[in-house]
Order: C-alpha cells, then structure tokens, then sequence
C-alpha cells in the first residue's frame, strides 16, 4: 500500500532552497546505504555540490525533476535526463531517492510511475536505467516491467575490495 504523501509533482523552477534540500535528502539516503553515486561516509559537501549543479541543470532543461513532497524539503525525488542527437528517442530515469523513513511505503513505485508518465508525455520511445548489484534494486526494476539487458561488470566501485556490477535496463514505451 502506498503511503498518503501527496501527489509526485514536476518541478520546472526549483525553490531557491531546492539544491539545500535535495543535498540533505541525498546524503541522508547515501548514510543508509542507498545505491545513488556514494557510499556511507562520503564527504557531505562533495554530496552538496552535487545536489546543486543537479538543481541548475533541472533549472537549465537539461534534466526533469519530479518530487513527492514539499520541493522545499521533498520526502522522495526522481529525475529524467532526456537523450540528444541520435539518442533523443530515450531517456535516463536518474537517483530515484525516497526519505529513509518513508521507504518500503510504495513511494519509490509512485516515483517511477511518475517518471514513466513524463517519459510518455515527452515523447520518448524507451526509458533506460542503471541499478548498483548487490542490492535490491535490480530486482525492484525488474518487478515493475522494467527488462535486464545487460551488465556492466565490477562497474561501480564502493571500496578497494567492494566493486559492483551495474545492471542495465530498458522500459519500452512504445509498442
């Protein structure tokens, strides 16, 4: 059952504090141990910078923002980052992030069907994705339609001994 949150919302004009909040829900989700570019322990200012040059391509049109929440302090975020030249047909669903607290409420499914709406509304033919091995999140992917196609061995490394692969996937959305 999914969690009464509100309704995901895009964001086109992120609020002045956009890069402050997305920074503090990233890091708060990299110290639990969710697989979006860092691991527990990781320099929270290099999160940060992060977070706002993530928030000026939202406010350039290079990326598309959508939040479950209040943009001001959301309790999840998703984005989409829309192909170019040859590749303009796609789309790259990107660090789909739910509050630690509110996870394994549904919301990261309410994210997703959202970021497959956008992608259908933008006119895109297929949605791709990158999953960190060694977690659940291939196998989420996988459970809402998402297909495997390939692997990028040892793709991601989380420490000198711990490498990942990176499980690639693709959701068609047209027939």
């Amino acid at each position: 059952m999914t969690a009464q949150v509100g309704v995901p919302r895009r964001v086109v004009d992120p609020h002045p504090d956009a890069a402050r909040a997305l920074g503090e829900l990233w890091i708060a989700v990299t110290e639990t141990g969710g697989a979006v570019d860092f691991v527990p322990g990781w320099d929270p200012a290099e999160i940060r910078d992060l977070a706002a040059a993530t928030i000026d391509d939202v406010r350039s049109g290079a990326l598309r923002m959508i939040v479950l929440g209040d943009p001001a302090a959301p309790d999840g975020t998703v984005f989409l980052a829309r192909g170019s030249g040859i590749a303009a047909h796609r789309a790259d669903v990107q660090r789909l992030m739910v509050r630690p607290e509110l996870q394994g409420r549904g919301l990261g499914t309410v994210l997703l069907d959202a970021a497959v709406a956008l992608g259908r509304e933008m006119g895109v033919e297929m949605l791709t994705l990158g999953a960190r091995g060694g977690t659940a999140l291939p196998g989420f992917y996988a459970a809402r339609g998402f297909v495997e196609y390939g692997r990028l061995p040892r793709g991601v490394r989380l420490a000198p001994d711990d490498a990942r692969d990176v499980h690639l996937f693709v959701l068609p959305l047209t027939s």
